[in-house]
């Protein structure tokens, strides 16, 4: 690896620890200090490349649709600013603000510095010792028991949670990121590949012990898809459609042999928890978004500022467990016109990542494409989006997206030129040669 390649793996590693330098943005109507970590390891990854990095993206025939998403990023988040000046709780406004920044700031970096094959090898190899990381600590809480580290905080319930916090959130992360994990150890011939299928059962392990029912659903919704592509577009050769079907079938069986009432006992509810009469409820909860969008629909009411709008009579944290309606409630309708606008553009120009003939490049796209879908789906019916670790890795999974479509490109032109070249020193071999015909 040269200096470059490390440090994507080093930003792609440590973009998994949502932990920093903690600096008081204000104060809350209570009189508590409110602050952000206005800085965290992946920064100074982050800001390294951007000086070491030229961005290539112009010169690709995907240039406007990474200009467009560019655009339509950035404008929404200096659409969300004018939260400041409508926010009840201005110091909660500031660190919802820091993270989309840093979001958004992560969403451009990656689309515009990633422009090397090797480039998305490193920062893929990062991400996936993150997520083992991750999952190792989910899978050792579910099997064994609370896990302390120096430094990090980590949250120990009956439900796993990384370090990520909420279990919920959790889920979500490891629902997102495991089509990668899956796909790299059991498709590509990337070296290590034992690490890579171990690390994709520790999220397998992780994903259940989460107990996340959207995430559960949402992933295998996603990977149905995708892998229905693959069996459609025949990407996969046949001893991988075996294998693939195998550890399937014996993931499924084993699960419903030896926790299949627990599967069920969680699934019990679900359909009162959404559609009863109760305020608390996810019809109550969306209901009464839709009255606070009514009364705030250009500016919304800010960043992180929901709870304080919302029906005082609901129990729990008094958040509309959908990330469409809660962004709509926050940014307001503008801002969450940007925010569909921006996802249309980079999700349906993605599809594209569906033609390239790299594996290695067509099966980390493909992940990514998955991931997204995950949280798209799961975002329907979870508040998660404005967490950290969940908001970091939407941006992140929305900026990789055109960067492979970016990476194949240029790959594409400079085998291009090697061939012409190659095709061209032949030729002043034949012509300095007179008896060689050129091959």
């Amino acid at each position: 690896m040269n200096l470059a390649q490390l440090l994507f793996f080093g930003f792609g590693f440590t973009l998994s620890i949502n932990q920093g330098f903690t600096i008081v943005l204000g104060t809350l109507s209570n009189g508590v200090a409110r602050g952000a970590d206005v800085v965290m390891p992946s920064d100074l990854f982050m800001y390294a490349l951007f000086f070491l990095k030229s961005d290539w993206s112009a010169k690709s025939k995907y240039r406007n649709t990474v200009l467009y998403a560019k655009i339509l990023g950035l404008l929404f988040l200096v659409w969300s600013v004018s939260g400041e000046f409508v926010s009840l709780e201005p110091a909660d406004f500031r660190f919802g603000l820091v993270h989309l920044f840093r979001a958004v700031l992560v969403f451009v970096f990656i689309m515009t510095r990633v422009t090397t094959r090797k480039d998305v090898m490193a920062l893929t190899s990062g991400l996936m010792i993150g997520l083992g990381f991750q999952a190792l600590i989910g899978v050792w809480q579910w099997q064994i028991g609370p896990v302390s580290l120096p430094y990090i905080n980590i949250t120990n319930t009956w439900r796993s949670t990384g370090t990520v916090g909420p279990a919920n959130a959790f889920g979500c992360y490891i629902a997102a990121m495991a089509p990668m994990a899956i796909r790299v150890g059991m498709f590509t011939k990337i070296k290590y590949k034992w690490l890579w299928l171990g690390i994709a059962v520790l999220c397998m392990g992780s994903l259940f012990a989460s107990f996340t029912r959207g995430a559960w659903l949402s992933f295998a919704v996603a990977m149905a898809f995708f892998i229905a592509i693959d069996f459609k577009k025949k990407k996969l050769r046949r001893q991988q459609k075996m294998i693939l079907i195998a550890f399937s079938l014996i993931g499924m069986i084993f699960m419903s042999v030896k926790y299949g009432h627990v599967i069920m006992g969680r699934m019990e509810g679900a359909e009162e928890a959404i559609v009863s009469d109760k305020k608390h409820s996810r019809m109550g909860l969306a209901l009464n978004a839709m009255e606070i969008i009514n009364e705030h629909q250009m500016f919304g009411v800010g960043l992180n500022n929901y709870r304080y709008h919302s029906d005082e009579d609901i129990q729990g944290t008094r958040i509309v467990h959908n990330a469409y309606l809660l962004i709509m409630a926050q940014q307001g309708i503008p801002g969450f016109s940007l925010f569909i606008l921006l996802h249309l553009v980079v999700f349906l120009s993605g599809f594209r990542i569906l033609k390239i003939r790299d594996p290695v490049l067509y099966h980390i796209g493909s992940a990514c494409l998955t991931g997204m879908a995950s949280m798209l789906i799961y975002h329907m019916i979870a508040p998660d989006y404005r967490l950290v670790p969940v908001l970091l890795q939407h941006w992140r999974l929305l900026g990789m997206i055109p960067a492979i479509m970016v990476v194949d490109d240029r790959t594409r032109k400079m085998l291009k030129q090697k061939q012409y070249w190659a095709m061209h020193m032949r030729q002043q071999k034949a012509v300095q040669s007179p008896g060689l015909e050129p091959q």
